[in-house]
């Protein structure tokens, strides 16, 4: 346990001293416990510099279990709390910006009907952050769209449905008494974007340039849906977000669909967990609780 304790500090501080000192023991006996790792393994983890140390390719794969195995014996802490104040553990999911405002809460309000007393902790983000936390242990499952290249990053993933995007602006707007429009026409509009580092925002800014123009550069980068609808109810700018969102609130009145239609995405929404990793009863059932919300939508 002092190994991969000192591994993960390792990562985070890239210094043995701060290492050392985060897992409380001296530099000189952090030294020799990573030497004796290293000569158990017959491999070098770490190449050191003058800025301290730097992790391998061996180094990283260990440090990656290492972080799976912490998060694991913190699922089992949480469990045996759980147990000791009556409840039944906790489940964390991760929710990409496709699946957070519909697919998600309906999934977990039929799961909480089945266990009441299991906690669900949902975590919302892009791939680019949630997809590490699933690798590192910290998340369960992750619910929304991935790239192809999935299987080769030891990832499963498991469809649900096709989920396209709208372009939306809010009730009112001069543009929705348009019949038709283009991107080529909403280059100067102000625009809230998903972050540069979603799928989506690139393949957007993509179709953007494809049709002649640059991206919109008068722009609010966001992917909390909430905040994206109370900008658009009060200002002019438009926003791209899940279909099945879009059709809910222009439902209600509160925003409009506008006619245009934006770039593709890259696959079906589903659930997405790790290769090799034994999914829990609680979170096998929450699986099927999201595969029955998906089918009744």
């Amino acid at each position: 346990m002092r190994q991969i304790l000192l591994l993960v500090a390792l990562d985070e501080h890239r210094s043995l001293h701060k290492a050392a000192a985060q897992v409380s023991m001296t530099q000189p006996a952090a030294t020799r416990l990573l030497a004796d790792l290293e000569r158990l393994l017959g491999v070098r983890l770490f190449d050191r510099n003058a800025r301290g140390v730097q992790p391998n390719a061996y180094g990283e794969s260990l440090i990656r279990h290492s972080r799976m195995m912490l998060a694991t014996l913190d699922h089992a802490r949480d469990e045996i709390n759980a147990i000791s104040s009556g409840t039944t553990g906790r489940t964390c999911i991760g929710a990409l910006l496709v699946a957070a405002p519909t697919l998600v809460p309906r999934g977990i309000v039929r799961f909480k009907h089945r266990q009441p007393n299991h906690t669900v902790q949902v975590r919302e983000g892009t791939t680019a952050a949630l997809l590490p936390a699933l690798w590192r242990g910290e998340l369960d499952l992750v619910v929304g769209r991935v790239a192809h290249e999935v299987e080769a990053a030891g990832l499963k993933f498991e469809a649900l449905y096709d989920e396209p995007m709208c372009v939306v602006a809010r009730a009112g707007h001069p543009l929705g008494r348009r019949r038709t429009l283009k991107l080529t026409t909403l280059a100067q509009e102000q625009w809230i974007l998903p972050t540069p580092d979603s799928v989506y925002r690139r393949r957007l800014d993509d179709a953007f340039r494809q049709a002649g123009v640059e991206p919109p550069q008068r722009i609010v980068e966001s992917l909390s849906i909430l905040s994206n609808i109370m900008m658009v109810q009060e200002t002019d700018m438009l926003a791209v977000m899940p279909g099945r969102v879009a059709t809910h609130y222009a439902e209600l009145g509160e925003i409009r669909i506008l006619p245009v239609k934006p770039p593709a995405l890259s696959g079906p929404v589903g659930v997405i967990t790790l290769v090799g990793r034994p999914l829990t009863p609680a979170a096998m059932d929450l699986i099927q609780a999201l595969r029955e919300a998906a089918f009744d939508t």
